[in-house]
């Protein structure tokens, strides 16, 4: 597994694409989360996706101008085996950025400092996932003037825009080392960080 990974060509930058939902058994429970989240006020904004080497992951964005949030069912799939979770996305006038999520796998990548994650066990309701979310910013002292302003239609290109950031933070830290102009690969010191990952799971939830 440790040589699979480490061969692993990531791609920089993952243009998002328009992409169906998985099948039905694959991900049974799409249609109800989507309504879960549209009846607490967010807007389906896309349905977008991107692929590599036999790993696929799907999202469907939404968007809540009035709360000035944002939000995302994911599903990752990889050798017909998936998994899903939930978020929320809010971003401070000051570019930092705070997400609430119920992710069942530790970050395979270092978060960068001005993004702030706050991790729910478990599958909580959506409506807990968003109070929780705003509990996460009230204790930051974040008012809902201190966020930015949500236009559906963005909601791509901050997702993509995360994603590309991340990837280039990992390489200044040296977690990724360059393959090629468009690729990275995890160096040594990215495999010590991943196992890390790994195992501080392991002994928070055991």
């Amino acid at each position: 597994i440790l040589l699979r990974i480490r061969h692993l060509r990531l791609p920089l930058r993952k243009p998002l694409r328009q992409a169906a939902p998985p099948a039905q058994e694959m991900f049974p429970d799409l249609g109800d989360a989507t309504d879960r989240f549209e009846a607490a006020g967010f807007e389906h904004a896309a349905d977008l996706g991107w692929e590599m080497d036999g790993y696929r992951q799907f999202l469907r964005l939404f968007a809540h101008p009035d709360k000035r949030a944002e939000a995302s069912i994911t599903y990752v799939e990889q050798s017909q085996i998936g998994f899903h979770f939930a978020s929320v996305t809010s971003r401070a006038a000051d570019g930092s950025v705070y997400i609430t999520w119920n992710c069942p796998v530790p970050s395979s990548l270092k978060i960068l400092p001005t993004v702030h994650l706050n991790r729910l066990p478990g599958e909580p309701p959506f409506a807990a996932l968003l109070a929780g979310h705003e509990t996460f910013l009230a204790q930051r002292g974040l008012q809902p003037d201190a966020l930015r302003a949500v236009e559906p239609d963005a909601v791509r290109l901050s997702v993509e825009r995360d994603m590309e950031s991340q990837m280039q933070h990992n390489l200044r830290e040296g977690l990724l080392e360059p393959e090629g102009e468009e690729h990275g690969r995890y160096s040594w010191r990215g495999m010590l960080f991943l196992w890390g990952q790994v195992l501080r799971d392991i002994l928070r939830f055991s």
